[in-house]
């Protein structure tokens, strides 16, 4: 592995431990209703995942869980949410069995994310937007998807010693559609719900997100098989 890469992937690291510190030592105490829900959510969506093709990595919805936990949690469980999320989508039923430095990486990606998403969010004004989470939950999506797919898609070009734009360009003709979609159905429940009650609509969405998944699964192992038919016999 390249030292660029070794040196990028302990930066990364080091900034999720650092947010997951700060998560810590700011833990709430009560009102963990909302916290176990999103939870539960986020990891179900998390074992929800299909590969990237031509990529080494994986897209789940979890991140749509996510955006609407930013609206009624707090800092601190909003950064748990997102760890178990990244560890369940790297851990569970992985073809092959990830090295420490992968999930350590993957889980320092999604949380740094979601804190910048979750803290820029939380910084508007407090009349925009009033009696809806909708514009908070927009905000949060646009800052929270570049982030993530910037991260990952760095981090892959360093490794695979490939140029960052033609990683990033195929990195974003896979996911774009998929977060951008989930971002609008996070929007749609924050603004069909208060954010107290959000936790009820992502319940509702939950049948909406696993027909996404069956969709987006169809879609890759379609373009995967069509890539192994396009490679030349030996």
């Amino acid at each position: 592995m390249p030292n660029k890469a070794k040196a990028y992937i302990a930066l990364v690291i080091a900034a999720g431990a650092a947010v997951l510190g700060l998560a810590a030592w700011s833990w709430p105490s009560g009102g963990l209703q909302q916290f176990v829900v999103y939870l539960g959510l986020a990891m179900l969506a998390s074992t929800l995942k299909v590969r990237i093709p031509g990529l080494e990595g994986t897209m789940s919805p979890n991140f749509l869980f996510l955006l609407l936990a930013m609206t009624s949690c707090r800092f601190s469980e909003v950064v748990v949410i997102s760890l178990a999320a990244a560890l369940v989508q790297s851990l569970w039923a992985s073809a092959k069995r990830p090295r420490l430095v992968q999930v350590a990486f993957s889980a320092a990606t999604l949380m740094v994310s979601s804190a910048v998403a979750y803290q820029v969010s939380h910084l508007m004004p407090v009349g925009v937007g009033a009696g809806s989470s909708v514009p908070m939950v927009l905000l949060a999506g646009s800052l929270y998807f570049p982030l993530n797919a910037g991260m990952v898609s760095i981090v892959i070009g360093l490794v695979a010693a490939q140029p960052l734009r033609q990683v990033a360009q195929r990195c974003y003709e896979w996911v774009f559609r998929h977060f951008m979609g989930g971002i609008l159905f996070a929007g749609l429940i924050s603004s069909a719900y208060a954010p107290a009650a959000a936790w009820r609509g992502a319940l509702v969405l939950l049948p909406a997100v696993l027909l996404a998944y069956f969709y987006h699964r169809h879609r890759t192992a379609s373009a995967m098989g069509m890539q192994r038919s396009q490679v030349p016999a030996d």
